[in-house]
């Protein structure tokens, strides 16, 4: 007897259990469509977003290729400038002997490079 009425309890809590459910389907199906309808909407503005997201994405790795490409350049001319200095020096250098009133220079000093 006691088998039987267990089996009997647990019978009606799944059949009390899916009146309600029964009960609160057929009395709700428009706040549970609206639902739905708010979550394809979230999920479609989510797609969006991840769209959006990659084509930032995307720009933003073609600007460090281009930021990349710009520092080569800046490098680039940094070296130029920096190389003017010896230019200069080596103009200044050649000057400097072309003013000798013999036109000979014999020294020429390292720090200045300047004839002696």
């Amino acid at each position: 007897m006691a088998f039987s009425s267990r089996s009997l309890s647990g019978h009606m809590r799944q059949g009390s259990t899916t009146s309600n459910i029964n009960a609160q389907s057929s009395g709700q199906p428009a706040a549970l469509v609206a639902r739905v309808n708010e979550k394809k909407a979230e999920l479609e503005n989510l797609k969006d977003l991840r769209d959006l997201s990659a084509a930032v994405a995307d720009q933003m790795e073609a600007l460090e290729q281009k930021l990349a490409t710009l520092s080569d350049g800046t490098e680039a001319i940094a070296a130029v400038v920096g190389n003017w200095h010896n230019v200069l020096q080596a103009i200044n250098m050649a000057s400097d002997l072309g003013a000798d009133t013999n036109g000979t220079c014999t020294v020429i000093t390292s720090t200045s490079g300047k004839c002696a």
